[in-house]
């Protein structure tokens, strides 16, 4: 079957489930998983090793790509209606840290809402600067910056923590929701901000940049030019970016060290996961345009256009069935990492069924309306 381009309706629909897919890969990628002396099953070694290979740093790369293109969407309609964006995409911005604070301080620890926000700051910068120093730019963000990152916090001992190392044991397990917090409060990124948030930061706002960069030339409508390009993801992605992942769990199980003759290494990794991203990507977009598998992938829409509501939900869900600090089924430790897998696909089959449901009523999700609302109430955006 001839590829043809996605009509412009279309487009929409396949970036919103292509989010939604994103977010099922989010939510495998942060299960809580216990540390050695959980117990045991006999898929463990195999899960570890698809869940670094397949998984992990590919689906959050890919979440902050489509952030960087729904940047490019918002700007070029304000553009159109000539809307003044800057001043309301600002509002945006401070309203999305805010709920990310709330979030990260409030539940989950892992947040990405801040980085986003601040991220979205920086591409106010960017945002009309040509394709050409746009992907250098993020070269130097996703390949340079982030691995000299990589190298001074792994391999020159710059991500060394003030607090008691114990406390990441006794996180999850202690029984008070207030020492939940404290420690929560103690551990979190952000409050080791020199430590953490600038190798989030680097990469994060390097993906944006692709999405940027992607939508300038129109990638997610899969234009001639864009049909080329999206080939070349697939080839690099399938290649150099499979094999950077491969290395990437050596990396993670200790069975390659970073000393000084491989200190190249992080620089291909940081790429090759970008890659390997855009390989996902690419193989979404193209096969939505086939209708039976169009069929298939459309499962995901409803949880893409509810993504922001969805993203604080995976975080309520995953502390209230899995740590000890809610009195429900505290089930930290006490599964194997299989049915810790099954679990968040079955919390994710119920995310898409509650979603459905909700976008039957409303146009999109209820923490979505509620910071659009705001930002357009405290920012007033006119021409």
């Amino acid at each position: 079957m001839k590829l043809q381009p996605i009509s412009k309706g279309a487009r929409i629909e396949a970036v919103d489930a292509l989010r939604g897919f994103a977010l099922l890969g989010v939510l495998l990628a942060n299960i809580p998983v216990a540390g050695p002396d959980t117990i045991t099953g006999h898929w463990d070694e195999l899960l570890t090793f698809l869940s670094h290979f397949l998984i992990s740093q590919k689906f959050i790369t890919a979440f902050s790509i489509l952030f960087g293109f729904g940047f490019y969407i918002q700007l070029s309609r304000a553009e159109e209606k000539k809307i003044n964006f800057r001043s309301y995409f600002l509002v945006r911005m401070g309203l999305l840290f805010l709920i990310g604070l709330i979030h990260s301080y409030g539940i989950w620890n892992g947040d990405i809402i801040m980085t986003y926000a601040l991220g979205g700051v920086f591409l106010l910068l960017v945002r009309h600067w040509s394709v050409k120093k746009l992907f250098i730019l993020a070269i130097v963000f996703n390949v340079l910056l982030t691995g000299i990152f990589f190298i001074g916090n792994d391999a020159l001992g710059w991500r060394i923590y003030d607090y008691d190392y114990a406390l990441d044991a006794e996180y999850p397990i202690t029984p008070s929701f207030l020492r939940y917090l404290s420690i929560n409060y103690t551990m979190n990124p952000w409050s080791n901000f020199l430590k953490d948030i600038p190798i989030t930061f680097v990469f994060t706002f390097g993906n944006m940049l692709v999405g940027l960069l992607l939508g300038k030339l129109d990638f997610f409508r899969l234009s001639k030019k864009a049909r080329k390009l999206s080939f070349y993801f697939i080839i690099l992605g399938g290649t150099i970016g499979l094999l950077a992942s491969y290395f990437y769990h050596k990396i993670m199980v200790g069975e390659i060290e970073l000393d000084l003759p491989l200190l190249w290494v992080p620089f291909v990794l940081a790429g090759g996961m970008v890659l390997h991203s855009l390989f996902y990507i690419s193989l979404f977009i193209r096969s939505y345009q086939h209708p039976k598998i169009k069929k298939v992938l459309r499962f995901f829409k409803p949880v893409g256009r509810t993504a922001l509501s969805n993203y604080i939900l995976q975080s309520v869900f995953y502390v209230t069935l899995f740590y000890h600090c809610t009195p429900f089924l505290q089930l930290f430790g006490k599964v194997t990492r299989g049915q810790t897998f099954l679990i968040a696909l079955l919390l994710f089959v119920f995310q898409t069924g509650l979603s459905y449901l909700w976008l039957k009523r409303h146009s999109q999700g209820p923490l979505e309306y509620i910071w659009k609302k705001i930002s357009y109430g405290l920012a007033k955006p006119r021409a």
